[in-house]
């Protein structure tokens, strides 16, 4: 069965000490107990997911420490939030040095039925990640880390850091799990230690290309994967199709993983034999992105 995600003692310790106060006062307006609605029950309209200020979501990033390693990288940084809808806010941080976006996050709300659960799951309310970059703007390609598809930029390498942030914010709010859309298959990689295809087919056909690629350069096989260089015993071309990818914070929903469909969809697809077409990828690789 999908693990719920563990998270690390630091983050379980700061989650226990942020209070609501903390995560909704504003600097600018501050807040009493009943503007908060923590007396009167209400809306909160002003907060990101009835529960955020940005000040507040700048006092979380400094106690989990994320502010701090993501200024060790890019410097002194703005944190700015869009919440025209309370519950489809955008979070992006810009870097002063280089006046770009490092982190950029467009989330919402959204029921179960919106990623495939049906029946009683149908309801259940997930924080779904819409976009999602991490990038330096900074940072030169290199060889021993070229670009992935889809990327402008390196990547800050914090890609661990802001998952586990974002299931901390998913507890906060009530959701029951943390649902996206990989664009790519690189993208998939990066989600997988803690995500899992709703798809038990999308999960089996994820594993053969990592099988299929085995010894490889990870950016190899997501160009190979990305322009269509993957072949099936037939000489088909294998192709990613993105589908949803959750990771569920409640036994009951991570349950609805673990069904004998679920599985036998899996090992089906998992069992395909790939193999990379070498003459389409030295036509089709874009050599002149490379560092």
């Amino acid at each position: 069965m999908p693990r719920t995600p563990e998270l690390s003692p630091h983050a379980r310790r700061t989650y226990s000490r942020l209070s609501s106060v903390d995560l909704a006062a504003s600097a600018e307006e501050p807040l009493s107990l009943d503007d908060l609605g923590l007396e009167s029950g209400g809306d909160r309209v002003g907060l990101a997911f009835g529960t955020y200020s940005r000040e507040g979501l700048e006092r979380a990033l400094q106690a989990y420490g994320f502010a701090q390693r993501l200024e060790e990288r890019v410097g002194p940084y703005e944190l700015r939030l869009s919440c025209q809808d309370p519950f489809q806010p955008r979070l992006t941080l810009l870097s002063r040095r280089y006046h770009s976006p490092v982190v950029d996050l467009s989330l919402r709300q959204a029921p179960g039925s919106e990623v495939g659960f049906t029946h009683s799951a149908a309801e259940a309310p997930l924080l779904y990640v819409d976009s999602l970059l991490l990038q330096h703007p900074g940072r030169p390609f290199d060889w021993s880390r070229p670009p992935l598809p889809g990327q402008l930029h390196p990547g800050l390498s914090l890609s661990r850091d802001i998952l586990e942030l974002l299931h901390l914010m998913a507890r906060r709010i009530g959701a029951k799990g943390v649902a996206l859309m990989p664009a790519t298959f690189a993208a998939a990689c990066v989600y997988e230690p803690r995500f899992s295809f709703v798809d038990g087919a999308a999960q089996g056909r994820f594993s053969a290309f990592r099988r299929a690629g085995r010894g490889w350069p990870r950016w190899l096989l997501a160009w190979a994967v990305e322009l269509g260089c993957m072949r099936d015993a037939e000489g088909q071309p294998a192709l990613f199709t993105p589908t949803p990818m959750i990771s569920p914070l409640s036994r009951r929903l991570a349950r609805r993983l673990d069904t004998s469909g679920w599985h036998q969809a899996r090992r089906f697809q998992a069992q395909q034999v790939l193999s990379l077409d070498e003459e389409a990828l030295q036509a089709r690789f874009p050599w002149t992105r490379m560092p």
